[in-house]
């Protein structure tokens, strides 16, 4: 016995026969049956959609509310509806229930995948900079941004040595990067206050702990490190000029006069006027 056709087969069939009356001019073509799967944000599947495309055009979907398959999209225009209307009540008599299957289908198919993306943890990378407002050169303000983390749930605090600073925070502005990470920032509004350290906490699922990022009021974070880096050059260059003149004060000291023993030099002229 001959194995026996599935309904998909037929219905492949189906659609070659059509279009091939309805198009023959048309050559090769591109059919597709796809099915999109809407997640929750836990991963659960909310619904799926089952359509069949021609050349990546709709052509026969199906209804999950009242379980149908109908045309659509290139469906709806001639000369592509009646073959599409008859495709679409072939799929019903022969074809299996897309609704509960395609759920099934995607709940399976999307576990391996929620795993490697949605339920993974990364942590953000943190720094402040100071932010100038136009209009106003002396008043200033302070960002502190988080960014590369997911999931999104972050939480940004400032703190004054150690206290809270909730009065003279911003909101917190979270925005998605379009690759499954995460930017947030919060600012902080300064006053004249000496003697101590801001620092931005920031919490997220993927720490253990909050990452403290400190900034002092003063010379910025770069300006500081040329600083830093001018001064370590000059200390760098002073010592060589000391142990450079101690060198040279030894050497110096080597090179004076020693007497020896023997005549002097108003002797030796003597000697050499008599021998004249």
């Amino acid at each position: 016995m001959s194995p026996t056709p599935s309904p998909w087969s037929w219905a492949l069939w189906a659609l070659w026969v059509a279009l091939g009356y309805y198009n023959s001019q048309a050559g090769a073509f591109v059919l597709q049956m796809e099915t999109d799967c809407f997640l929750s944000p836990s991963g659960r599947v909310l619904w799926a959609n089952w359509t069949m495309a021609f050349n990546q055009l709709p052509l026969v979907c199906y209804d999950n509310e009242d379980g149908h398959f109908l045309p659509c999209g290139l469906g709806w225009a001639d000369p592509w509806a009646q073959p599409a209307e008859y495709i679409s009540q072939w799929l019903d008599r022969h074809g299996p229930p897309q609704g509960p299957n395609a759920s099934q289908a995607c709940q399976a198919q999307t576990q391996s995948l929620w795993k490697r993306t949605a339920e993974r943890r990364t942590p953000p990378q943190v720094l402040i900079h100071p932010v100038t407002r136009q209009g106003s050169p002396s008043a200033k303000t302070l960002s502190c941004v988080a960014w590369g983390f997911f999931p999104s749930e972050v939480d940004i605090a400032w703190f004054w040595n150690g206290a809270p600073l909730e009065a003279q925070e911003g909101p917190l502005s979270l925005r998605s990067n379009g690759d499954w990470t995460f930017q947030a920032e919060r600012t902080l509004t300064l006053e004249p206050l000496h003697g101590g350290t801001y620092s931005c906490h920031v919490s997220h699922p993927s720490l253990q702990e909050p990452i403290i990022q400190e900034w002092v009021p003063g010379l910025s974070m770069d300006l500081r490190l040329k600083v830093g880096l001018a001064g370590a050059v000059l200390g760098l260059g002073l010592i060589f000029f000391i142990a450079a003149a101690a060198v040279f004060w030894r050497e110096r000291g080597r090179q004076g006069y020693v007497p020896i023993e023997g005549s002097s030099f108003p002797e030796g002229k003597h000697q050499i006027r008599q021998k004249v």
